[in-house]
């Protein structure tokens, strides 16, 4: 009876670890930098870079997208030189598809954060604007997939007024 007993606690620690390691090993999506503040007329760039990519990276299909397409348009989106075969599909005025591949096997595992593109702006009016990217599907060079979470950048077009992240001072 006590043998059953062991075999059904170390089957229910087997079980608890393997969910929680899955939660502990994430990656992250995000922009470099963060906060963009530029001019009406300017081009501004931000890095899309992906950390945590430990696998390597196989492929990837996001959607980039501009929450204020008054204040900001996007302009050329290029991708590093490992990106062998890419693609940029306008699905609107503020959403952007972008995906590229890894044929070549450059970002293999080991590697902790990878860059998967170069973003330009199109600083068009005073405001204000937030590019977010949502994974379609961020592949691994081990036949498994990220799930990354992501973060935002903002986007300040002077003449705005003050910017909202820095609360003014009284």
């Amino acid at each position: 009876m006590k043998h059953k007993y062991t075999i059904g606690v170390l089957g229910a620690l087997f079980l608890i670890a393997g969910l929680i390691a899955p939660v502990s090993a994430y990656s992250l999506l995000f922009f470099n930098p963060s906060v963009v503040e530029s001019n009406p007329g300017e081009q501004p760039a931000i890095d899309l870079i992906l950390e945590g990519c430990n696998a390597g990276i196989s492929g990837y299909a996001l959607y980039l997208i501009l929450d204020n397409p008054t204040v900001a348009s996007f302009g050329e989106i290029t991708f590093p030189s490992w990106v062998t075969i890419n693609k940029v599909e306008h699905i609107n005025s503020s959403t952007v598809l972008i995906q590229g591949a890894d044929l070549g096997n450059h970002v293999e595992p080991g590697l902790s954060t990878s860059n998967l593109a170069k973003i330009s702006i199109h600083a068009l009016t005073a405001g204000y604007a937030t590019l977010s990217a949502e994974p379609v599907i961020v592949d691994d060079d081990k036949k498994g997939r990220y799930y990354p979470i992501s973060k935002t950048a903002s986007i300040v077009i002077s003449g705005a007024g003050p910017n909202p992240m820095i609360p003014a001072s009284r």
